[in-house]
């Protein structure tokens, strides 16, 4: 029987935990998105409403939408005889740092394939919602919508050839997300990237990021926090993301495992064992630093999540 229609939940994702820039990738439980889709007998993508947080801000052309460009490669690269129309719920503020627009392209990209008679498998989905992530960010990269379609954490173990690698998270995982009323825009904090790495930076990174995975593979908390450190990426984003450093000491000294800049920031992201402990001090220590300087903040105390799914 013909699919018509599908409503998808897309999620928050964390990108780069620390050490692993453009290629950790982690999908929460919450916040998320929400994605309608219904099929159409004209071919292509059109949107016809979009609702929730910031959605004023994002734009109706399907072509410059990351959901609307998502749905589009999926449709293109089945050689789908049929169009979609979307609807999309925002359940995640744009310029949050963690992965507003990949959830929509996650989202749309699900969808779609949803929809297909014969889907794509999930690899080619995530290609397909990265390179509508270039849409908006300028950039390929798939650390946001690798675990929001797959869930759990992801790896990119290389962009070319495209290859993602997921694993599941231990149970104990906590996390704590603090968005501060601020916005960053992705495309302006990958301006304030080096273009350059001292090779001693290098090694730094790479023997944090492999310590993340084995922390992941032990379920050791501890490790895998203390392995979220980066000395490349987060100092050079620092300066657009106001008390970021208050903030990790803040969460820490309330137990936090550890603590980095989501994304492209502002998100403040702490990590905490849930066998140890349920996050409300670590939140209420990160909301205390921004409001003692007069910025309102939204906190999620959540955990790993599943990755897209069907409602």
């Amino acid at each position: 029987m013909t699919k018509d229609r599908v409503t998808v939940a897309s999620p928050a994702t964390l990108s780069n935990l620390g050490s692993g820039f453009d290629v950790f990738g982690l999908a929460l439980n919450e916040p998320f998105d929400v994605v309608d889709a219904r099929r159409t007998s004209e071919r292509g993508v059109v949107i016809d409403g979009i609702e929730g947080r910031g959605a004023e801000s994002i734009t109706r052309d399907s072509a410059r939408n990351s959901a609307g460009a998502a749905a589009l490669a999926v449709l293109e690269g089945a050689n789908a005889d049929f169009g979609i129309a979307l609807t999309i719920k925002k359940g995640i503020r744009p310029c949050s740092g963690i992965g507003s627009s990949g959830a929509s392209a996650a989202g749309g990209a699900y969808a779609a394939n949803l929809l297909l008679d014969d889907p794509l498998p999930l690899e080619e989905v995530v290609r397909c919602a990265a390179q509508a992530e270039q849409v908006t960010s300028g950039s390929f990269h798939a650390d946001n919508v690798g675990p929001a379609v797959m869930g759990g954490l992801t790896i990119v173990k290389s962009y070319e050839p495209f290859r993602i690698l997921r694993m599941d998270v231990p149970d104990d995982f906590g996390v704590v997300v603090t968005m501060p009323d601020v916005l960053v825009d992705t495309k302006e904090a990958r301006k304030a990237l080096p273009t350059e790495v001292p090779l001693k930076s290098m090694v730094f990174e790479v023997g944090n990021a492999a310590s993340l995975v084995l922390g992941m593979c032990r379920g050791d908390i501890a490790l895998i926090g203390d392995s979220m450190r980066d000395i490349v990426v987060e100092p050079a984003r620092a300066s657009l993301n106001p008390h970021l450093l208050e903030a990790e000491q803040a969460a820490r000294a309330a137990g936090a495992a550890g603590a980095f800049l989501g994304g492209s920031g502002p998100c403040m992201i702490a990590i905490y064992d849930r066998s140890v402990g349920d996050g409300r001090a670590i939140a209420s220590a990160v909301r205390d630093v921004y409001a003692s300087n007069g910025i309102g903040s939204d906190t999620w105390i959540t955990h790993a999540g599943q990755g897209c799914r069907r409602l």
